[in-house]
């Protein structure tokens, strides 16, 4: 979003933090503003987690010869609020994405990562800067610094890492520091190209800001779900009894590796609800799969396919595995939204469930043409 303003010359940048809830984002922003000398603007809190964004606003050094001004901002972690999040996070020059140290948060940590990733590829123009703050390193059973780059690397990110205590200010001028780095390189990419646009910003205040963010749900019960859902907001918060607190306790066994050979149990009709779509008629497409023995094969690049009653193709691709149920209904929720669209929306079947391993995998289930219903099963993933 970056721009050049005609009426001061400064350029305006926007650095995201974004994260799992509670891994500290707001906490990290009101450091920075204490650091700074500026206040922060937090619209709209329930129980201390944000609803809509903290703002953070700072004008200082240059680039390429002009004053650069930085709107600093966090986002909403809940994930009822995923909408929300997706918006200010396609706005961004640079992200700070803000992790949980601890053992709980760092399942978290994963699943929201992924997601992030996702975002970024879609958006357009030069590379959005990403860096890393690993929070909670007062943690008495922190995740060591190496397992985080490990987690990093598996998911084909290289990004640096900054360790930080955010309740006592500790590591944040260094991760702000990098992501400031990053979001004049691409503002620099944008010059090199002219593509660098010189108009006022679309937001140039936090009520500006809010109030985009308000029109742009005109008609929705986003708030009031978000007041609602906040008490299951964090994974580990929700009921001991619950089948995503069993899936987090088995994923959160310390070097957890998925068995050699095991065969993910394929979606049935006791997905959970909220985790098919369409709702009425996947549910249904849910149950006449199940009746089926489905033989399920896994190409070379580890996704996996079928066939059920030679009607429909069954697919889940190797990406599309979370530890965090929160981070898998993300990707459905996007899934079906690109669906919707569709003329053919009523021939398929999007389903999040559990793999018979504690974790969550997302499946598209298409219907073959009658033509074609001995193919083998496909390894061309369904676009979403």
């Amino acid at each position: 979003m970056a721009v050049l303003d005609p009426r001061n010359g400064t350029v305006v940048i926007r650095v995201v933090y974004d994260g799992a809830p509670m891994a500290g984002k707001s906490t990290s922003v009101a450091a920075l503003g204490r650091g700074l000398g500026s206040d922060v603007y937090s619209p709209g809190q329930v129980s201390g987690r944000t609803l809509y964004f903290d703002w953070l606003d700072y004008t200082g050094g240059q680039i390429e010869g002009r004053r650069i001004r930085c709107q600093i901002i966090s986002v909403p972690g809940q994930a009822v609020l995923a909408p929300r999040r997706r918006r200010l996070l396609e706005s961004a020059d640079a992200i700070v994405f803000v992790g949980d140290s601890s053992p709980a948060g760092f399942i978290s940590d994963r699943g929201y990562l992924s997601g992030l990733a996702r975002v970024l590829e879609q958006l357009p123009g030069p590379p959005v800067g990403l860096v890393l703050q690993a929070n909670k390193r007062d943690h008495p059973h922190a995740i060591p610094l190496d397992q985080i780059r490990s987690m990093t690397e598996s998911m084909g990110l290289r990004i640096s890492v900054v360790e930080s205590v955010a309740r006592n200010g500790v590591g944040i001028r260094e991760a702000f520091v990098s992501a400031m780095r990053l979001a004049l390189e691409r503002v620099r990419e944008q010059m090199r190209r002219q593509e660098l646009p010189e108009a006022r910003p679309q937001v140039d205040t936090p009520q500006e800001l809010l109030a985009l963010l308000k029109k742009s749900e005109e008609g929705n019960s986003l708030q009031y779900a978000a007041e609602v859902e906040l008490i299951h907001a964090r994974v580990s918060d929700v009921r001991p009894q619950s089948i995503v607190s069993e899936a987090i306790a088995q994923a959160a066994r310390e070097n957890e590796t998925v068995a050699v050979g095991h065969v993910p149990a394929p979606p049935d009709a006791r997905v959970q609800s909220g985790l098919v779509w369409p709702p009425v008629d996947g549910r249904a497409v849910l149950r006449e799969i199940a009746k089926a023995h489905i033989q399920l094969s896994c190409s070379e690049r580890g996704d996996w396919s079928g066939i059920a009653q030679e009607r429909w193709k069954v697919y889940s691709a190797a990406a599309e595995v979370f530890d965090d149920i929160n981070a898998g209904r993300m990707v459905l929720v996007e899934a079906a939204r690109s669906h919707a669209t569709s003329d053919r929306s009523q021939e398929r079947c999007v389903a999040l469930a559990n793999d018979g391993q504690g974790r969550w995998r997302l499946w598209h289930i298409t219907r073959i043409n009658a033509g074609h219903a001995g193919v083998s099963p496909a390894t061309v993933a369904v676009s979403h």
